[in-house]
């Protein structure tokens, strides 16, 4: 008895259809193959970015060198990214509008209230309640705090530990390669 015989189908069918399994087995085998490349590619990536992020940072901030050319061509360079993600809770954003008013930031507070920004100081000064909404372009607050770390202008204003923790600053240094 044939492997198709409970089909009730005739031979020329039997043997497209013996192809087409043997074609599937083949699919299979190429899916393992892509999967286990992945893998290997993914083990790659995640070697390369320790290497990157974390072995030569280090490696090369105790020897002192931003930057060094290779025998072999090209050359390597300390790099810094800086993200800045503010929380964006009015709690949070009241703590963030402080801080700038207090480290001369106040040009970065963008305010949103019934009343105009000028007017806010005389309904304090008369005792009236008021609601005040304040934002803060993300990339302005990013080059400000950059700015007052010294990072851009070589004079520091204040430190890290000064930038409320709502803010989350932060500095990921990696080396580049150029080939």
């Amino acid at each position: 008895m044939g492997e198709f015989d409970y089909l009730n189908i005739n031979v020329e069918d039997k043997a497209v259809l013996k192809r087409l399994a043997e074609m599937g087995e083949q699919f299979k085998k190429l899916k393992e193959e892509q999967l286990k490349a992945e893998a290997e590619a993914e083990m790659a990536k995640k070697k390369y970015e320790h290497y990157a992020n974390v072995v030569l940072p280090t490696e090369m901030f105790s020897c002192g060198v931003d930057s060094i050319s290779l025998s072999s061509g090209g050359r390597m360079s300390v790099k810094h990214n800086y993200y800045c993600q503010p929380n964006k809770n009015p709690e949070d954003r009241k703590i963030i509008a402080d801080w700038l008013r207090a480290n001369n930031g106040d040009h970065l507070i963008e305010h949103d209230a019934s009343v105009s920004a000028e007017d806010m100081d005389k309904l304090t000064a008369n005792g009236i309640p008021f609601i005040e909404n304040t934002s803060v372009n993300t990339a302005g607050l990013k080059s400000f705090i950059k700015d007052g770390l010294g990072i851009n202008t070589g004079v520091q204003k204040f430190t890290m530990d000064d930038i409320p923790k709502c803010v989350h600053f932060t500095d990921v240094t990696t080396v580049e390669l150029e080939v």
